[in-house]
């Protein structure tokens, strides 16, 4: 069986993603929907068609190749019908402000498939320059939507000396934690007890992370590093971080990573011509940042800043 991996980006260079210097390959599809989600185009199998209206010259040419009519022009507004995308890149390829091989560009399908074999030989000479220094973050998404292939990749890195970081929100089944575990050494482990949204209920996601940090408490194989996204309103209220407090002491964690909201989170909103759900504002940002900050310092927990 030929088993790949979706992806949307890989950042070659982070030092905010797990220990030291980090690869992180950010891979598609996420079964949660967080009101205050920076990356919306991860959430399905497949990136929509992303556009960027500051690189749109109004050449037309992407109209002339597409045989849906997804794109047309009225009044110079270039208008985008998303819904009859194939995803066959024909606009990408007639863009000339666009390509599949460079980042920014006016139109955009961010999703790549790859086998194991072909991915890990991409990753590999970056992470030999890394062997000493940090490691590779498997993150998304969800990269435990995709637990089989994404087992057969760690086990790979793990095989070649190189140290593995993992995100995850625990909101999966079990059994895909029990697979892929033998092969991290430190679990950054997305706090989403609540959403924003009522896809999932705050019992179920509650129920769920509690069985997934009893798990990874009970293998005691590797680092757990709880990560805390500091969003107003929803992150930041007193009872939310009580019930925070009251897990984390429950189970056995190495530390607490308070994240910033992210200033950018519009972006790919506006990419797929939405709005997002939750607004960046600087001034709630910070606050909420410190409110969590200091919660977590009072409390004598483990608070390592992001």
């Amino acid at each position: 069986m030929d088993h790949q991996l979706s992806y949307f980006h890989i950042s070659w260079l982070s030092e905010t993603d797990g220990p030291g210097k980090r690869i992180v390959l950010f891979l598609q599809g996420c079964p949660l929907d967080c009101a205050w989600c920076h990356s919306p185009h991860s959430q399905l199998a497949e990136s929509p068609l992303l556009f960027s209206n500051l690189l749109c010259t109004r050449c037309h040419r992407c109209e002339d190749a597409c045989e849906n009519g997804v794109h047309s022009f009225v009044d110079q507004k270039h208008i985008i019908k998303r819904e009859r995308c194939a995803k066959c890149g024909n606009c990408i390829e007639a863009c000339p402000q666009s390509s599949f091989f460079k980042p920014a560009n006016a139109l955009t399908l961010t999703t790549k498939r790859c086998d194991i074999d072909s991915l890990f030989e991409l990753i590999k000479p970056q992470l030999e320059m890394l062997r000493n220094e940090g490691g590779i973050t498997f993150s998304g998404g969800e990269p435990l939507l995709q637990a089989e292939s994404l087992t057969l990749l760690a086990k790979k890195c793990k095989a070649a000396g190189f140290n593995t970081a993992l995100e995850t929100s625990g909101i999966v089944p079990l059994k895909s934690i029990e697979m892929i575990e033998p092969y991290i050494d430190t679990w950054l482990f997305g706090m989403r007890l609540i959403t924003g949204t009522k896809t999932f209920t705050t019992i179920y996601l509650e129920e769920q992370t509690r069985k997934t940090l009893q798990l990874l408490s009970y293998k005691k194989k590797s680092t757990v590093i709880i990560r805390i996204p500091a969003i107003a309103g929803y992150t930041s209220t007193i009872d939310y971080l009580d019930r925070v407090s009251e897990i984390i002491r429950n189970y056995s964690t190495q530390g607490i990573e308070v994240l910033p909201h992210n200033r950018e989170s519009s972006h790919y909103y506006d990419a797929m011509g939405k709005s997002p759900p939750v607004n960046y504002y600087e001034s709630e940002a910070d606050a909420a940042f410190k409110v969590i900050s200091n919660y977590f310092n009072i409390n004598k927990l483990i608070f390592n800043r992001q």
